[in-house]
């Protein structure tokens, strides 16, 4: 094929289905299925076959799969960025979170987990109050564990495995006699 990127002519509706269902299941055959549903399987298997071998069809689904694929570029990136993950400046001086501030700073991928719970505690007679206790526990990705991955992308170091003491601690035996070697064995 030449260099120069050529214009994809665009689908009919009906191979557009095609294609989403086939990226919702990954198998060319039941995304043909699931559009022509009063196709056999068996003519479902050769014309899924002969879709998915056209060019231009082949040539939309790789421009579907790079929209959805992460790049290592940016995977590193973002491992980066969890990594230098601060998050203090989202800290209000009453000392709670402020997660709205951090998604208008783009920051909400360094967010791992959240978790809230409301306790609602109603009065007993009229007199007493109602209260509601509000709970959020946030949780962030590993900033070490980033920082263990970037280096090991970038060759720093390397996880040494042991492979000939099966994960038994190995004992130093340097200057021992005969009788010391038999004994260490028990």
């Amino acid at each position: 094929m030449d260099d120069e990127v050529k214009e994809l002519k665009p689908l009919n509706k009906k191979h557009k289905r095609v294609l989403d269902e086939y990226l919702v299941c990954f198998v060319q055959w039941r995304a043909y299925k699931a559009v022509f549903p009063e196709t056999s399987e068996e003519v479902c298997r050769t014309s899924s076959s002969r879709l998915f071998a056209n060019d231009n069809f082949k040539a939309h689904l790789a421009a579907r799969l790079n929209e959805a694929h992460m790049s290592a570029d940016e995977a590193i990136k973002r491992l980066a960025d969890m990594a230098r993950g601060d998050v203090t400046e989202f800290i209000t001086p009453m000392g709670a979170f402020d997660i709205e501030a951090m998604k208008a700073a783009g920051k909400g991928h360094l967010v791992k987990k959240i978790k809230q719970k409301t306790i609602t505690k109603i009065g007993k007679t009229d007199k007493d109050e109602d209260t509601e206790v509000h709970d959020t526990e946030i949780e962030f990705y590993d900033a070490q564990a980033a920082i263990d991955k970037v280096l090991k992308v970038h060759g720093k170091y390397k996880e040494l495995v042991d492979i000939t003491s099966g994960g038994e601690k190995i004992k130093g035996y340097i200057g021992w006699s005969p009788e010391n070697w038999n004994n260490a064995k028990e």
